[in-house]
């Protein structure tokens, strides 16, 4: 059974920047991505049914990948008093890159989430994905709410659906917000700053045992209208932007174990192009803001790891090319990036690009972490709403192949599944016709895409004969075997 407690722990060693000094045509098979403080969490959303059942085990705005488009008192704030040199240490909870070169770790900042008597373990059964994943590998998926559910027939389903919770608590080890940590619902007024489903999706993650990514400080997109329609100044905006970065990453310090820090700054035109109109921080500020906001965030959180992350990067081609350029440049000048995020969005109405090995190999060369974010594969869909035979078995190779090449990269340890039901899933909403993109149907009943993953994990890590021999995974040999993959 895998627990928490023995992922291997990560270094600054391979995540050189953490260590420094602080210093001053796309890919055809993927797609555009996705007046007081609310602290409240949900006793219902904030602990999940299992974490009930068995004590002492770790039992949510449209992503519009698609690219649609006064200062708060921190010291009244749950969590640190002060931003740069005010965190508490506890004693920790096992998350965080150390800091390398053969030095003793630090402490780990304590989670203000933890449940009550400290950290709690996660354990999932042999039967699951992450009861079968590697040791330093998370595998993910997403916290649904706000964004297009809102529009929805439909309530969020994290803060409303138990089972909806159960499954994620049961299947994975890490979790995403979907659309609690962005701007529109963090802060929808100026100044003020609502975080109570953000912290119900927290304190379940910490009663569950499992990690979190933090999803995103900063981007183009669902931003507030008081933000984008606003007649700052460059110093306003600024502090703005730096107000928010801190606010939202000292509450959640030594919660989150990975941020996305910058989201899709760069165009999809031949050139890769920076995105210096649609985004407000790099047409006002200049693209050195980007440097400040890593600082900003390494700041109030030392021990996160702190990541880019784009749609459309799936391989060697000219928007990866200047994320690689542009982390090399950081990365000399001691800016403190940890990680490259490809999110993944693929159609099966386009090729795959063979390179996305070696894409992420480039980026683990660098001694940064890479990690797949955003994960789904979608196709064209009949009245039932499902791919042919033949794209749902391609769909499944695909989840395959870039879950085997995130294995073969030794700093690839995020593996997120960019949901978990297709009725409730952004791609219908963004590409009508198409759908059939996540792991389970309607009923929680496993796909092929399940199966193969699965089997992936376990032959990785265990080889063939464990997949062949092992009773437990005896379900999905006979889907794998009736869809003949």
């Amino acid at each position: 059974m895998f627990t928490r407690s023995n992922r291997r722990t990560l270094t600054a060693a391979v995540v050189c920047a953490g260590a420094l000094a602080l210093g001053t045509p796309a890919m055809a098979g993927a797609t555009p991505g996705p007046a007081q403080q609310s602290g409240v969490l949900s006793a219902d959303a904030g602990v999940s049914a299992k974490a009930a059942d068995q004590a002492g085990q770790k039992s949510n705005g449209r992503p519009d990948h698609a690219g649609q488009p006064g200062k708060p008192d921190h010291a009244g704030q749950p969590g640190p008093p002060d931003h740069a040199n005010g965190k508490g240490k506890g004693n920790g909870n096992g998350k965080g890159h150390g800091n390398g070169g053969g030095q003793e770790a630090p402490e780990q900042t304590q989670c203000q989430f933890t449940p009550e008597g400290g950290a709690v373990e996660g354990a999932w059964g042999r039967d699951t994905l992450a009861g079968v994943a590697p040791d330093d590998l998370r595998i993910g998926n997403i916290a649904a709410g706000g964004g297009h559910h809102s529009d929805a027939d439909y309530p969020d389903p994290f803060p409303s659906d138990p089972e909806y919770r159960e499954h994620i608590a049961q299947e994975y080890s890490s979790v995403t917000h979907e659309n609690y940590l962005k701007w529109e619902f963090v802060q929808p007024e100026q100044g003020v700053y609502d975080f109570e489903q953000a912290d119900a999706v927290v304190a379940f993650a910490e009663a569950n045992g499992m990690d979190l990514r933090g999803h995103a400080l900063s981007w183009h997109s669902q931003n507030p209208d008081w933000l984008e329609e606003g007649d700052f100044t460059e110093a306003e905006l600024r502090e703005i932007l730096e107000d928010h970065v801190r606010t939202v990453v000292s509450r959640y310090a030594g919660c989150i174990d990975q941020w996305d820090v910058a989201n899709e700054i760069f165009r999809d035109d031949e050139a890769a192009s920076i995105r210096d109109t649609e985004n407000i921080w790099i047409r006002e500020l200049g693209p050195e803001i980007l440097d400040d906001v890593f600082t900003w965030a390494h700041e109030e959180d030392p021990d996160a790891l702190l990541f880019y992350n784009d749609y459309n990067v799936d391989g060697l081609n000219a928007k990866a090319d200047r994320y690689y350029d542009l982390i090399s440049d950081q990365l000399e000048r001691g800016v403190p990036v940890h990680g490259f995020g490809a999110q993944t969005h693929l159609s099966m109405q386009y090729g795959f690009d063979d390179t996305y090995q070696e894409n992420l190999q480039r980026f683990d060369d660098l001694g940064i972490h890479t990690a797949v974010t955003e994960i789904d594969v979608r196709g064209a869909v009949d009245e039932n709403d499902r791919m042919s035979p033949e794209d749902r078995a391609g769909a499944a190779e695909r989840y395959a192949t870039v879950l085997q090449a995130c294995l073969d990269v030794s700093l690839c340890n995020s593996f997120t599944i960019w949901g978990t039901l297709d009725a409730q899933s952004w791609v219908p909403n963004t590409f009508p016709g198409e759908g059939d993109a996540t792991v389970h149907e309607g009923d929680y009943e496993r796909k092929p895409t399940y199966c193969i993953v699965q089997r992936t994990l376990v032959e990785h890590g265990e080889g063939a004969s464990a997949w062949e021999d092992d009773a437990s995974f005896e379900e999905c040999r006979g889907i794998l075997d009736a869809a003949g993959l």
